[in-house]
């Protein structure tokens, strides 16, 4: 008899649980205008490769972020796995960010 309370009890708790709210972007705007206007059309992302190798080094990386940022991409780069370095470009010039309203 003991056994159904409990379990009445335990799933009564369990469905009367919120499910918790979760940020799925955050995008922050530069407080100035950019020097240069981007030149970029659209969003990408995918492991970043250079002919052919999925290994990159420190230098190309940064050539590589150096380039994307003066095409007006923002990056979101994800640390390396064995598949290599993910990286999500956004282009700001195809997505217009506004700053959000206060209520």
């Amino acid at each position: 008899m003991k056994r159904p309370l409990l379990f009445l009890l335990l799933a009564s708790t369990l469905c009367a649980q919120e499910s918790k709210p979760h940020i799925g972007r955050i995008a922050a705007l530069p407080s100035e205008l950019p020097l240069v206007t981007a030149t970029c059309t659209a969003s990408r992302s995918g492991y970043l490769e250079k002919d052919g190798r999925t290994k990159i080094t420190e230098a190309e990386m940064a050539m590589f972020i150096a380039a994307s940022l003066r095409d007006g991409y923002i990056l979101t780069i994800y640390p390396e796995s064995k598949s290599g370095v993910f990286v999500d470009m956004e282009c700001a010039a195809s997505n217009k960010l506004t700053a959000p309203s206060h209520p």
